[in-house]
């Protein structure tokens, strides 16, 4: 029985200090925490190709009240592909990215309005935008809204079937765009992304030099448009 306490006692003895460095949580060096990836940060500069398809009304009413044409209005779509560039800055305060983009595309609007007596043809090869978009990240995912001015040049070819009479007009219209969108980085420099954008670039009056007689107008244009990008981050 002494031998069996001694022993009991002895391995007592040799527990207890490592019971003690158990409890001391300071007299054991833990291993160190493995350190979390860190979140993608949007701030910069990035540039990029874009390409997609418009859809929306055209409107272009001719003739004035008491003038020798009668008024009236010719209406078509206005569907068309495009395609361009656009470059732009980044810059992000914890979830929050703010920032500026502009675009510039061509584009193959080309379409033709007849009406009683007279027919008319309006082109625009090309179109830009200077934005601001906010947005909200999610690491490597973003979703924004964008939003401000629109830029494009109109050609109008009205004429009179058959009679050898017609005008050709030009005038650059400013519009105003609102919309959102999506960006994805790929890689640390990759950014792919697609966007939906309404555009208005409200109503352009014009009047004619003579040629067809009375010849005066008022054109609209609203389009809604889907792109899809891909931008490298510098």
């Amino acid at each position: 029985m002494t031998n069996l306490l001694k022993a009991g006692l002895t391995s007592l003895a040799i527990l207890l200090p490592g019971l003690a460095a158990a409890a001391d949580p300071h007299g054991v060096a833990l291993p160190p925490a493995p350190e979390l990836p860190a979140l993608y940060s949007w701030t910069g500069i990035y540039a990029g190709v874009q390409g997609g398809y418009g859809w929306g009304s055209g409107r272009l009413s001719l003739g004035a009240p008491g003038g020798p044409l009668a008024p009236q209005d010719l209406r078509g779509d206005a569907d068309a592909a495009f395609g361009g560039a656009h470059a732009g800055f980044n810059y992000q305060f914890g979830g929050v990215v703010l920032g500026l983009e502009g675009d510039i595309e061509a584009i193959d609007g080309r379409r033709r309005l007849d009406g009683v007596g007279l027919a008319a043809r309006l082109d625009q090869d090309w179109q830009g935008s200077a934005r601001a978009r906010i947005g909200l990240a999610f690491d490597r995912l973003m979703i924004y809204a964008t939003g401000g001015a629109s830029f494009t040049e109109f050609e109008r070819r009205v004429f009179v079937p058959g009679s050898g009479l017609g005008e050709r007009l030009t005038s650059a219209r400013t519009g105003w765009n609102v919309g959102a969108g999506l960006d994805f980085a790929f890689t640390d420099h990759l950014i792919l992304g697609v966007e939906y954008r309404y555009t208005d670039f409200g109503k352009a009056r014009f009047t004619g030099s003579g040629i067809v007689p009375g010849l005066a107008g008022e054109q609209e244009l609203t389009t809604h448009s889907a792109r899809a990008s891909i931008a490298y981050k510098f």
